[in-house]
């Protein structure tokens, strides 16, 4: 071996000096990164191959979405400037436009609107909210409550709307799938929130009217598309459009277009 190899086998071979130094450096850094870990957030969680999205997760997204609070006593409401909020503008910002557009142009004889009322023309979230989204005999007892009180938040777009279609000559109308021995409440409770009502139809409990089929058997769909054939056929209401928060509202005809408000709580066939 000649000695400029050897020199260069030395310079490269590190001495126990260096050894120590870059071991220390090493664990150094290994202490740092350990203790970042420890203080770092957790990782997001992931859902494994098909399973759905974390219930907890889903109730608290839809507390974010409404922007949701709780008072003193405990009892949730709605938050200013919800995203929820928003997202009902938009929708009935397009509804009145369609609306208007129609009346404009080639109106019907008797032009009508159908409204829905739960989480369309008032807002149910406080007492789902409360009872964790959860429903059960409180939660319903605490509705029926909460209806007969008056207390649930008016959807104020929607009231807006009413209110300019009835000031137009259009019909308003009302179709819920609440039970019918519900009636005197609800014309009170909208009366109150200063909705014009052109007609309240709510599903029978018995002796249902012969336009329905389905009798005291109906979902949401067939009650509430059945009620707007029989308006038409002997009214001559004509539909322009159907406003609710369940497609069901304004599904199986009998409406020129639905408009659908946002509602992650429930779904209603």
């Amino acid at each position: 071996m000649t000695g400029a190899m050897r020199s260069r086998l030395l310079a490269a071979r590190p001495t126990l000096a260096t050894t120590a130094v870059a071991i220390a450096l090493a664990l150094i850094a290994s202490g740092a990164g350990m203790a970042a870990a420890t203080t770092a957030a957790p990782p997001d969680h992931k859902r494994v191959g098909s399973e759905p999205r974390n219930l907890d997760q889903l109730k608290a997204q839809i507390t974010t979405y409404y922007n949701g609070y709780t008072d003193s006593s405990g009892h949730h409401h709605i938050g200013p400037h919800s995203q929820w909020a928003a997202d009902v503008a938009t929708q009935i910002a397009q509804a009145k436009a369609y609306l208007e557009a129609r009346l404009a142009h080639h109106a019907p004889r008797t032009p009508a609107i159908m409204l829905d009322i739960d989480d369309t023309s008032i807002s149910t979230y406080p007492v789902n909210a409360d009872y964790d989204f959860g429903g059960g005999a409180d939660a319903a007892a605490a509705d029926a409550q909460a209806n007969a009180d008056n207390s649930y938040p008016v959807v104020q777009p929607t009231l807006e709307l009413a209110k300019w279609a009835h000031a137009h000559g259009v019909k308003v109308v009302f179709i819920t799938g609440r039970h019918d021995n519900l009636t005197t409440v609800t014309r009170n409770q909208l009366t109150a929130l200063g909705f014009p009502i052109d007609g309240l139809y709510l599903r029978p409990r018995q002796d249902p009217p012969p336009y329905l089929p389905c009798g005291t058997q109906c979902t949401a769909t067939p009650f509430k598309s059945a009620t707007r054939e029989y308006l038409e056929q002997t009214m001559g209401y004509d539909f322009i459009e159907a406003v609710g928060d369940q497609v069901s509202d304004y599904a199986g005809g009998y409406d020129d277009r639905g408009f659908k408000l946002p509602d992650p709580m429930y779904d209603i066939p």
